[in-house]
């Protein structure tokens, strides 16, 4: 469960499937090879979806979020 509540709140401004993998990287400590299997993606799908969310993320935290990016 994610308690913080700006934190909560931007990971749900994020795509399902990106809100996922960054839920199971960082909250759930999953492996790429575990969310491969658990989430039927590539190892480039995974990253992607990571880095791309991460960004997303830190633009929400810093105010200057812009919604076509999502």
């Amino acid at each position: 469960m994610v308690k913080d509540t700006l934190i909560a709140e931007a990971l749900q401004v994020l795509p399902k499937r990106k809100r996922n993998v960054i839920l199971r990287s960082y909250f759930l400590e999953m492996s790429d090879e575990d969310i491969i299997r658990e989430m039927n993606l590539v190892r480039s799908t995974v990253h992607e979806h990571r880095t791309h969310s991460l960004e997303i993320l830190r633009k929400i935290m810093e105010g200057k979020a812009d919604e076509t990016e999502m």
